[in-house]
C-alpha cells in the first residue's frame, strides 16, 4: 500500500515537472508560433552557396514540415499571413569523410548545409524569432559518377528534411 502510494506521488510529480516546463509531443497542441501566430507564409529561401537548387529543397521542406502542424496553417499569399518566415541556405560543403586502408580511397563522403531562418509578424515587421540551423549526412563514394551523384541528392534530400524538422522545433519550443 505504502509502495503503491509512493509510486503514484512520483508519477504526479513527474507529470507535473513535465507540463511545468512546457514539454509537448511533436505534433501536438503544444506546436504554437511565437506572438500567437497560426497563419504563415515561408517565403523561398535564399542560396548564398555554389551548390544550385539547395534552397528548393530547403523550402521545400520547411513549407511540408509546417503543413503537417495542427495549430499553423501556411498560406500561398503573404497578404493572407500573420507573420512570414524567410530563410537563407548559407552554407553547403561535401568532402571525404572515410578512406580505405589500400592507397587512400575514398569510401564516404559527409555533406552538411546551415541555414538561417527568421520569422516576423506582417503587421508591425518585429523579429518573432530568428536562428540557424545546420544537419550533416554521409553517403557511400562510388567509382561511378552518377551513383556518386546520386548519393549526394539523397543526402541533400534527407538533410533538408532534418533542418526543417530542426527550424519548427526550434521556432515552436517554448521552455
Amino acid at each position: 500500500m505504502m509502495i503503491q502510494r509512493s509510486c503514484t506521488v512520483l508519477a504526479l510529480l513527474f507529470l507535473m515537472a513535465v507540463w511545468g516546463c512546457g514539454y509537448h509531443l511533436p505534433g501536438g497542441e503544444g506546436d504554437r508560433l511565437p506572438g500567437g501566430v497560426r497563419v504563415i507564409y515561408i517565403a523561398l529561401f535564399d542560396n548564398r552557396t555554389s551548390e544550385p537548387f539547395l534552397e528548393n529543397l530547403v523550402s521545400n521542406a520547411v513549407i511540408q514540415r509546417f503543413s503537417r502542424a495542427l495549430n499553423v496553417e501556411v498560406v500561398e499569399d503573404p497578404k493572407a499571413a500573420e507573420a512570414i518566415l524567410s530563410g537563407t541556405v548559407s552554407a553547403y560543403r561535401s568532402s571525404a569523410s572515410a578512406y580505405s586502408g589500400r592507397e587512400d580511397d575514398i569510401t564516404e563522403y559527409r555533406t552538411s548545409i546551415t541555414c538561417q531562418a527568421v520569422l516576423r509578424a506582417v503587421d508591425d515587421n518585429r523579429v518573432l524569432w530568428k536562428g540557424s540551423a545546420s544537419w550533416s549526412d554521409e553517403y557511400q563514394a562510388s567509382l561511378n559518377r552518377g551513383l556518386e551523384e546520386s548519393g549526394e541528392a539523397i543526402s541533400q534530400q534527407e538533410i533538408s528534411v532534418r533542418l526543417a524538422d530542426e527550424l519548427f522545433n526550434r521556432i515552436t519550443a517554448n521552455f
